[in-house]
């Protein structure tokens, strides 16, 4: 029984405890919910009203505890002082999971961790033995912690006082109520030697309750002071049984687990006959309320699987091992599938599904909720337990003594029983719902710097510091906070998800200071070049998209819920407005034709969260501004001015730049650095080759400035075939018409003009295609050489037309006219004399001449090309 309000007269007993040997008596310390912290509750023994003992030089204290609540300092077990300065001769004493003790007024355990189970309501068996200079720890009949004592070879005086339930900070007395036990304590015993480990194991496992031989509380008389006590067979310590709270709500199947499931528990479902005895008496007090007139009464958490013809549990699914059955049940077929426990007694029956009804939910002692909201200074105070009943309704018990209960009329109340205080008050819409979830509390008293009568947000969930609590209670992992997608059931993890953290004196207006307050900001640029659009060879311009990414660090801000991938931490317009950003300007734009097509704001994660905040009832995930960069993204569209070097088209490379300025501030208050150039497209773009794509860092006029340096390689295949081809083609006609009979002069003139044209046409196609420039080009002097040699074979053609052929020659014969007497006189042969002939002109120029110039020009023009590359 935990009751409030044990009233129990200091007594003195001097004759022995009439209790069988199987038998311990159990005392009652500040058990009860209502219990406030007091120091006028403990069980005490004086040993110096006894027969004088001699000082203890070995020793072995056990004792049996199980903890109610947890005080803000430590739960005391046991505690002996001789005097003033020996007031922790020995303590025993327990503070959240660390169990530690003192002996000789020596903390032995500080620099030890003696862990013990921190959870509430069960039994567990201490045990200390010493052999000075050494110590043994027993935790439940098993050695957890051995080690060598720090203080003295000094026996301990067996003339002092010991207390149970309380720490003793002078020779009987000093005592504190926040240094006080809340809880139950029975087996304290002391023997003068050490122990042995089997012996502690069998009193430890409720197989021998031997008793000491210097201090028995089952058999020596001890001072007891407002205690409770009861009397308890030895076994019951070692009984572990599922606790179980009946719900008075009315609920299908589903929502009730569910329920059960909020509150860190399961459907009840009674294991064997005991335990549904227990089920049935304590349901009587809602037998109005939860059957009327009906049989049907309270869900056991089970149905009839249909398929398998068995019982099952509805949480897991495991088939039942016991059954109580009322005659005649289960008589539903295929329609009354659920398990329900009967109205008129304690045996079971089946209903339909589809019905609602009460419920129980059954918890371990490992089971509990949390309270977040608060101020608690450490998370082990933020737990609830489900427990029994006030006012008719089930409660929330906290591990130091925070109090949540039903009015009765709609409303929750949270209390601290330490102090007797009506903290918050929770008005429900729905009078059957319960404070599970986060709820918008009144408060009534202040407390953690919320004033009276404003509005508190608090959350009671199972969820850990890992993970997000749902509106409703329930929970999801941090990690799914603000992910774009509803996780909770309600939605409640994609609410309230800005991702930053303004200060009252953000200024918006004003570059951040940078890494510390006399050094400019320093921005990471990141260029991507996403796609070259249109390379305009007359207007020396390219077409481009673009876009510069900026990165910093703002030392004014926090971050929440930021996620590894960066697109996911979008910033909203609203953020985007209040957020300091950097402007840019490029430089060499071609006409203006800039165009913003699209712009956004993003921050990078590039640390580690903070460690999760217990009392967060938002439970976000926070990081520092160390932790998280700024990333402004912006794509343009625009044309920029390239200068071509167009000298050796087609076998040309243009050097182009994008100078892009930091317009915000000068280099005194922003400063680049680390600048970055991507270009993730296709290098082989339709005309040319990007390759050798550079950034560089500079200033001009006192400003940042990036130039991105790029090349673009001229692909000349297609020219190969669209522009030298056909000129090598022409030429060869040109060169062909050489080859043509003498006679047919015509043909050859036609043929000669006409290639001259349209090698005349090819030129102008090819100069159209290119800007005006005041300097020849290659592409120039190549057609140049081509025309004229074309020319030059017109030329040819017309001189060899000119001169007599060799079939002309032999049918003359050359004769020399006499001046003396005018007689003709044949001219004999010299070996200095030849012929000219049209047949000799063109032989020279298709073997020798032609070739010979062709071979010439086009070593000078590589010549040329490879000089100036």
């Amino acid at each position: 029984m935990v009751g409030g309000g044990w009233l129990v007269a200091v007594v003195l007993a001097h004759t022995a405890l009439s209790l069988s040997r199987e038998e311990s008596k159990v005392f009652l310390l500040q058990a009860g919910v209502y219990d406030q912290p007091s120091t006028e509750v403990f069980v005490r023994y004086n040993f110096s009203s006894g027969p004088a003992l001699s000082p203890l030089e070995d020793l072995t204290v056990c004792y049996r505890v199980w903890i109610t609540k947890y005080r803000s300092s430590i739960s005391p077990f046991v505690s002996y002082a001789y005097s003033d300065e020996a007031d922790n001769a020995l303590l025993f004493f327990q503070a959240k999971d660390d169990l530690a003790f003192y002996y000789n007024d020596k903390k032995e355990s500080s620099d030890l961790l003696l862990k013990a189970d921190d959870t509430l309501e069960i039994w567990h068996h201490h045990c200390f033995v010493f052999t000075h200079p050494s110590y043994r720890v027993y935790v439940d009949g098993v050695l957890i912690q051995d080690g060598v004592l720090v203080s003295q070879a000094a026996p301990i005086p067996l003339n002092g006082t010991l207390y149970l339930g309380q720490e003793q900070d002078k020779f009987d007395g000093g005592l504190d109520a926040h240094q006080s036990f809340s809880g139950y304590i029975t087996q304290v015993n002391i023997w003068d030697y050490e122990v042995k480990p089997s012996v502690i194991w069998s009193i430890a496992n409720c197989l021998d309750n031997a008793r000491g031989n210097v201090l028995s509380t089952d058999a020596t008389p001890v001072e007891e002071s407002k205690v409770g006590t009861q009397t308890v067979h030895m076994s019951a310590f070692c009984k572990s049984r599922e606790k179980f709270v009946i719900i008075p709500v009315k609920m299908f199947p589903s929502d009730a687990d569910s329920f059960c499931r909020l509150a860190d528990s399961r459907f009840f479902i009674p294991a064997d006959e005991e335990a549904n005895s227990n089920l049935y008496n304590a349901s009587r007090q809602f037998a109005e309320a939860c059957a009327g007139k009906s049989y049907r009464f309270i869900f056991l958490g089970a149905k009839d699987d249909v398929m398998e013809g068995q019982w099952t549990r509805i949480a897991d699914g495991q088939p039942l091992h016991y059954t109580a059955w009322s005659p005649g049940e289960p008589n539903g077929g295929n329609k009354r599938n659920c398990l329900v426990l009967r109205k008129y007694d304690d045996r079971w029956g089946d209903v339909q599904c589809e019905d609602k009804l009460c419920f129980s939910c059954g918890r371990s002692n490992l089971d509990y909720l949390q309270l977040r909201g608060l101020c608690q200074k450490e998370e082990h105070q933020t737990r609830f337990l489900l427990d029994g009943y006030i006012n008719g309704w089930p409660f929330f018990r906290g591990y130091y003594g925070m109090l949540i209960y039903h009015s009765g009329v709609s409303e929750w109340m949270l209390q601290d029983t330490n102090g007797n205080i009506t903290m918050a008050i929770l008005s429900m819409v729905d009078p059957t719902g319960f404070p599970i979830g986060r709820r918008a509390w009144r408060v009534v008293t202040s407390f953690c710097g919320y004033l009276e009568e404003s509005q508190v947000v608090l959350g009671l969930s199972t969820c850990t510091t890992q993970e997000f609590m749902c509106t409703d209670g329930s929970c999801v992992p941090r990690s799914v906070r603000c992910n774009l997608r509803d996780d909770c059931l309600d939605g409640s993890d994609e609410e309230n998800c800005s991702i930053v953290f303004f200060s009252d004196r953000y200024h918006n207006h004003r570059p951040p200071p940078g890494a510390t307050f006399d050094t400019p900001l320093q921005i990471e640029p990141s260029v991507d070049l996403i796609r070259f659009s249109k390379i305009d060879d007359i207007d020396l311009a390219f077409h481009i998209e673009i876009e510069i990414a900026l990165s910093w660090t703002d030392r004014n801000l926090r971050f929440k819920n930021i996620k590894n991938e960066e697109g996911k931490n979008k910033l909203s317009e609203q953020e985007v407005e209040k957020v300091w950003t950097p402007e840019v300007e490029f430089l060499n734009v071609n006409d203006g034709q800039l165009k913003l097509l699209k712009s956004g704001m993003y921050v990078r994660q590039t640390g580690e969260p903070d460690p999760p905040i217990f009392t967060d009832v938002q439970m976000d995930t926070i990081y520092q501004p160390k932790s998280g960069r700024l990333v402004q993204r912006r794509q343009y569209y625009a044309s920029f001015s390239c200068n071509f070097g167009l000298f050796k088209y087609p076998f040309d490379t243009q050097t182009c730049f994008i100078f892009i300025k930091l317009a915000s501030a000068d280099t005194n208050v922003l400063s680049l650095k680390n600048a970055s150039v991507v270009h993730r497209g296709n290098s082989q773009l339709p005309k040319y080759s990007l390759q050798n794509i550079k950034i560089f860092i500079k200033s001009r006029s006192g400003y940042g400035v990036l130039e991105v340096e790029f090349q673009l390689e001229r692909r000349w295949s297609l020219l190969m075939l669209t522009i030298f081809m056909p000129t090598f083609l022409l030429l060869g006609i040109g060169y062909g018409t050489l080859y043509i009979k003498l006679v047919a002069f015509q043909v050859r003139a036609i043929m000669t003009l006409t290639t001259l044209l349209v090698l005349y046409t090819l030129f102008n196609q090819v100069s159209s295609a290119l800007p005006n420039t005041a300097y020849i080009k290659m592409i120039d002097q190549w057609f140049f050489f081509c025309i004229f040699l074309i020319f030059s074979i017109i030329v040819i053609h017309i001189t060899v037309e000119n001169l007599e052929k060799e079939g002309d020659a032999h049918k003359t014969r050359t004769v020399k006219v006499s001046p003396m007497d005018g007689r003709k006189v044949p001219l004999k042969p010299s070996l200095f004399t030849f012929t000219v002939s049209a047949e000799k002109v063109l032989l020279v120029c298709r073997r020798l001449v032609y070739p010979l110039i062709i071979l010439i020009f086009c070593l000078i023009f590589w010549i040329v090309i490879l000089s100036v590359s």
